[in-house]
């Protein structure tokens, strides 16, 4: 049989791991947002890099259209390289925050489980060891009228 103090610390126990799940998660979640915005700046610093550079070639040779149509092209290609890369990016991060969370839910319903039986547990140990508990009952069973009391009553005769 458990103690009451072992029974106290299972149910805090429980909610510790609810807490830690809710915890790990949001730190899941920060990770990917932080990645997702960390190939965000990446790429507009490239873009921005990518369009000065091409701004200086035009700078220098403004007459050279074949120059200006090349890097025109080129820059086009690797901005449209860069969307793709970063769609891809935050596509594999919403899909495993997906996964993520019906991770979690299957685990915090496990974890409310174990909180919920640890706090009946703890009612039940509580309630048996409690002395004023058992007054209540005793007291609200007082007040309950009992069978043999009404068949009496009904039994005996009416007075005029």
């Amino acid at each position: 049989m458990t103690t009451a103090t072992e029974t106290i610390q299972k149910y805090y126990d429980a909610l510790i791991e609810g807490y830690d799940l809710l915890v790990d998660a949001i730190e899941k979640a920060n990770e990917r947002g932080i990645k997702v915005s960390r190939q965000l700046a990446a790429d507009v610093i490239a873009g921005q890099r990518e369009a000065l550079q091409l701004g200086k070639k035009l700078a220098a040779e403004p007459t050279d259209l074949g120059q200006l149509y090349a890097g025109i092209l080129e820059a086009t290609t690797a901005a449209q390289g860069r969307a793709l890369a970063f769609t891809q990016v935050a596509y594999q991060e919403a899909l495993a925050s997906g996964a993520d969370a019906r991770e979690l839910i299957k685990k915090l319903a496990e974890a409310n489980r174990e909180t919920a039986a640890a706090a009946v547990e703890v009612a039940r140990q509580w309630a048996t060891a409690n002395p004023f508990a058992d007054m209540m009952k005793k007291g609200l069973e007082a007040f309950q009228p009992s069978s043999t009391a009404n068949t009496k009553n009904e039994e005996a005769p009416a007075s005029a």
